[in-house]
């Protein structure tokens, strides 16, 4: 896919934009054109970029790339560096993995002896700013999560050539590795940042209510890779536009499209799809007053094959019981974590 300015070229549809929204608009178009340059190969492929691009989008480019972002993660790097080396962590083929764990759940010189821990606030709102699922922000107050949490640990092991990756469970991701010191009977680690836990598979299944379907497809409890993390950050771009700007229209279509060619398997960008056709054709049918042409029959068959595709996914649905079970398990957990503290 070319970039925006030039793929508008080729498509009928063009971006709708409000003068008065037009320089927000434009650290969108921006942000996506860069991301779209990684997956291309055009452009180095970076996690990191791609995070604080979504980030620095939505602040409409009040955020730093290097005293914002940078600079606190290499400084984090660093001390992660000493931890490993003074804990002679090398005798471990994980070890590197093991001293990010300990330095964003333990008390160190380093994090200022405040570990990273979940965000209740966030939590107990009705309405969470989406500004509280931002790396940036965890990195400033050690609060986050469980977007954020996990997400700030993929970029640091990749700083650190870690070999860990990003994996989803409905509303949610964490992250997995391959257990090469047999810690566990698996095959690899799940790490759950908001709980500082290591989960079994099953229980995660188990937990979060999911089906074999959607397991198998790799929807869910998959290992994502580079490319696929920064296409599901393309999606994530879509998604922080339209809680921004409260609409979905062509932009979102195209970072939906984009992200889902990466990697099809993100329910969260089929509905954005979804719901960006939705408009797309509403606002198209009032300028042919409701008569479906040829180009409108093209829009609906998109929707019909979005709708398809989603269904394939096996999402599962977020329930008021799976959200206050997993609310609990996060306060029990940092209730355990605060009397560990306390008691050294």
């Amino acid at each position: 896919m070319r970039r925006l300015w030039l793929y508008l070229l080729l498509f009928p549809l063009q971006l709708s934009v409000k003068a008065q929204s037009m320089t927000a608009e434009v650290y969108y178009v921006s942000a996506f054109n860069e991301m779209s340059d990684m997956l291309a190969g055009r452009d180095t492929l970076s996690i990191k970029r791609a995070v604080y691009l979504a980030e620095w989008a939505f602040y409409e480019g009040n955020l730093d790339y290097r005293t914002d972002f940078c600079d606190e993660i290499d400084r984090i790097k660093t001390f992660i560096l000493s931890l490993y080396d003074v804990n002679n962590m090398h005798i471990y083929k994980t070890g590197m993995q093991m001293s990010i764990t300990s330095y964003m759940v333990s008390p160190f010189s380093g994090n200022g002896y405040t570990p990273y821990t979940y965000d209740f606030e966030s939590f107990s709102m009705d309405e969470e700013a989406f500004e509280h699922q931002f790396v940036s922000r965890t990195l400033k107050t050690h609060k986050g999560q469980c977007r954020s949490l996990p997400w700030m640990y993929k970029i640091l092991a990749n700083e650190l050539n870690a070999d860990v990756a990003l994996a989803h469970a409905p509303r949610h991701s964490y992250i997995m590795y391959k257990d090469e010191d047999n810690i566990t009977p698996e095959e690899w680690i799940n790490l759950e940042l908001t709980t500082n836990q290591m989960n079994p598979s099953w229980w995660i299944k188990q937990d979060f209510e999911i089906c074999d379907s959607a397991v198998i497809v790799g929807t869910y409890m998959t290992p994502l890779t580079d490319l696929q993390t920064v296409a599901c950050q393309m999606a994530d771009l879509a998604f922080g536009y339209w809680k921004k700007f409260d609409r979905y229209d062509e932009f979102t279509y195209y970072c939906a499209s984009r992200s889902l060619e990466i990697y099809p398997m993100n329910p969260n960008a089929w509905i954005i799809r979804g719901k960006s056709l939705e408009r797309i054709i509403r606002d198209y049918l009032m300028t042919t007053g409701n008569i479906v042409d040829d180009y409108a029959a093209y829009l609906i068959n998109l929707m019909d094959e979005t709708k398809r595709r989603f269904n394939k996914t096996y999402m599962t649905e977020e329930t008021e019981e799976i959200r206050e079970r997993r609310k609990q398990q996060a306060i029990e957990a940092q209730k355990y974590i605060k009397e560990k503290i306390q008691s050294k």
